[in-house]
C-alpha cells in the first residue's frame, strides 16, 4: 500500500515539470496552426486616422499624378521646333502670349508657331507647347518678347500626365505600414479613406504575489512591475492595441475572472508569470479551462524562455511569458510577434543584421536554442560581439545591449573567434565613443558623467581584471579597469602589462564586507 507524504508530493511536483518540451519550431507551429488561416477584422478609416495601421488589401491608383503635363521649372512654354536653330550665334526671337500660366491656372491661349508663354512651376502645358526655357537662358527683347540662344529637345523640364502615378497602378500593397511617406502618395492620388486591419486588443496582466506597480513605496520583499509596461511597448511596436490591465497576486479564483473578463473583450491575452508550474504559480491552470483547444504548448527548448506556455481559447492566442524580464521579451519577439504581426495584417519583422566576432567562448546547454544578448564595440579588424553576464532576470541587459545572437539548439559552446550573425535591436550599430572593459566600479561612473553629458557615448561592460586585461591585449577597447596582485612580485597591476599597454593611475577606493 503506497503511502502519500512529502516525498511523494514532491515526485509529484518534479512530474508536474514540463513533461513535454517542445523544440521552437515544433511549438510555434503548433500555435500558428491553431489560429491560422482566419479572417482579419477590416475596418475603413481616413488617412489622418490611418498612421501605423497596415492596409486590409492592395490600394489602386483612381487617376494619373500629375493629372496633367506641367512645367517643372520657372520660364517659358514653348515649341521645341522654333528653337531647332538657337545658338548663341544665332539667337530667335519669340513674341509673348497675352497671359501667364501660375499653379491652379488653366491655360487659355495656345501656344503658336514663333510664340511662347510665361509658366511657374507646376503650372499645366498649354496646348501646342512642348517644351519649357529655364528663365535664366533668355533675354527680354521688349515687354512682349524674350530671345532664346540655347535650342531645346521636346519634354524638356515638363512632366507628363501620369508620369509619378499612372491611372489603375498599385499605389500599396495589402500590408503596407502606413506611415506619413505612404499618406502622402494617397492624399496626392484623391484617396481620403483606405481600408486597413483592425489592431488586434491585446490584454496584458501580470501575475504574482510580489509584484507592485512602479511609483508606489516598495513593501518588503517586494519587486516592481516591469514586465507590464516592457510588454505593453512591445505590443504596440508591433501593431497591437494594448491594454494594461495591472498585476494581480496568484488567488487562482480572482485571476480566472479577471482572465475570463479580458479574453471575452479582447482579441489577445498575454500574461507574464505564473507558467513555472510551481505551487504558487496557478496561470496555466486557469488557461487550461478557458477554452478549446486551450494549451497548445508549454515548455519549449528556449534559453531563456523555458516555461512559456502557448495556448488557443475559443479561437483566441493566449500566452503566459516567462516572468524574468529577459526571458519574457526573448519568448515575446521570437514565438509571439509573429503570431500578432500577423493578427495586425503587417508583414514579418525584418530585423537589421551584422556579424561580429565572438571574443570569448559562450558556453551552451545541448538540446534548447539558446539566445544570448551582446553589446558591440570597433575592433582593429570589425565589430566584437561582448555577451552579456547577466541572468534572465537584468532588465537592464536589454536597455544596455545593442543585440543578440542565437546558439543552435545542436550545439554546447559558441568557440571564442566565431564570426557569428547578430540581430540588432534598432536599426542601425551604436558604436561607442569610449570602451571601458573590465572591473566595475561605481566610481568610473563618476569618471565618465561628465563624458556623457559632453555628448560622448561611453560603453562599459564588465567582465573583470583578467577579462579586461585580455581585451586590452586585443585592441578591443580604450580603458580596461584593473586590480590584479602578482605574488611573486608583491605588486599590483604593472607586471600584467604587455607592449602597447599602459597603466594610468587611477584612484583609491575602500570596500567593505556584507
Amino acid at each position: 500500500m503506497n503511502k502519500s507524504g512529502p516525498a511523494s508530493s514532491r515526485d509529484g511536483a518534479d512530474q508536474d515539470q514540463f513533461l513535454t518540451i517542445l523544440s521552437r519550431e515544433e511549438a510555434l507551429a503548433r500555435f500558428e496552426d491553431a489560429l491560422f488561416p482566419r479572417d482579419l477584422a477590416v475596418e475603413e478609416r481616413a488617412l489622418s486616422d490611418a498612421l501605423g495601421l497596415a492596409l486590409a488589401s492592395d490600394v489602386v491608383a483612381a487617376m494619373d499624378v500629375p493629372p496633367f503635363d506641367r512645367s517643372n521649372v520657372d520660364g517659358f512654354a514653348v515649341r521645341s521646333a522654333d528653337l531647332e536653330a538657337a545658338g548663341e550665334a544665332l539667337p530667335v526671337g519669340l513674341r509673348l502670349n497675352n497671359e501667364t500660366i501660375a499653379c491652379g491656372t488653366a491655360p487659355e491661349l495656345p501656344v503658336v508657331q514663333g510664340s511662347a508663354t510665361p509658366i511657374a512651376t507646376g503650372g499645366p502645358i498649354p496646348r501646342g507647347a512642348d517644351a519649357v526655357v529655364m528663365i535664366e537662358h533668355t533675354q527680354p527683347l521688349r515687354n512682349d518678347a524674350i530671345e532664346i540662344r540655347r535650342a531645346v529637345s521636346p519634354g524638356q523640364f515638363v512632366s507628363y500626365a501620369g508620369s509619378d502615378i499612372a491611372r489603375g497602378e498599385i499605389l500599396l500593397r495589402a500590408g503596407t505600414l502606413v506611415g506619413s511617406r505612404e499618406i502622402g502618395m494617397l492624399a496626392a492620388s484623391g484617396i481620403a479613406r483606405v481600408p486597413v486591419t483592425k489592431k488586434p486588443r491585446v490584454a496584458i496582466i501580470s501575475t504574482g504575489d510580489e509584484l507592485m506597480q512602479p511609483g508606489l513605496p516598495l513593501r518588503p520583499a517586494a519587486i516592481y512591475d516591469t514586465n507590464g509596461a516592457i510588454v505593453a511597448a512591445a505590443v504596440s511596436e508591433n501593431g497591437g492595441d494594448a491594454v494594461f490591465l495591472g498585476a494581480f497576486p496568484d488567488e487562482e479564483d480572482r485571476l480566472e475572472a479577471v482572465m475570463r473578463e479580458a479574453l471575452a473583450t479582447s482579441d489577445m491575452l498575454l500574461l507574464s508569470g505564473g507558467t513555472s508550474k510551481g505551487e504558487g504559480d496557478v496561470s496555466h491552470r486557469i488557461v487550461a479551462r478557458l477554452g478549446k483547444p486551450g494549451i497548445v504548448a508549454h515548455g519549449v527548448a528556449l534559453k531563456p524562455g523555458k516555461p512559456l506556455c502557448l495556448a488557443v481559447c475559443d479561437g483566441k492566442p493566449v500566452v503566459i511569458l516567462p516572468g524574468f524580464p529577459t526571458s519574457a521579451m526573448f519568448t515575446f519577439h521570437d514565438m509571439i510577434v509573429p503570431v500578432l504581426r500577423r493578427l495586425a495584417g503587417l508583414p514579418p519583422r525584418n530585423d537589421a543584421r551584422v556579424t561580429a566576432k565572438v571574443p570569448v567562448r559562450i558556453a551552451s546547454e545541448l538540446g534548447r536554442t539558446e539566445f544570448v544578448m551582446v553589446s558591440l564595440v570597433e575592433g582593429d579588424e570589425g565589430l566584437i560581439a561582448y555577451p552579456s553576464g547577466k541572468g534572465s532576470g537584468a532588465i537592464t541587459s536589454f536597455a544596455q545591449a545593442d543585440g543578440f545572437l542565437k546558439i543552435d539548439a545542436l550545439a554546447d559552446q559558441m568557440p571564442a573567434g566565431t564570426d557569428a550573425e547578430v540581430m540588432l535591436f534598432t536599426p542601425h550599430v551604436r558604436v561607442p565613443d569610449l570602451v571601458i572593459v573590465g572591473s566595475h566600479c561605481t566610481g568610473l561612473d563618476v569618471v565618465t558623467a561628465p563624458l556623457a553629458r559632453a555628448g560622448l557615448s561611453v560603453r562599459s561592460i564588465s567582465v573583470g581584471s583578467l577579462g579586461g586585461l585580455a581585451a586590452a591585449r586585443r585592441g578591443e577597447c580604450d580603458l580596461a579597469p584593473i586590480h590584479l596582485f602578482d605574488e611573486k612580485t608583491d605588486t599590483y597591476n604593472t607586471p600584467f602589462l604587455v607592449p602597447g599597454l599602459e597603466l594610468v593611475p587611477g584612484y583609491r577606493r575602500m570596500q567593505g564586507i556584507v
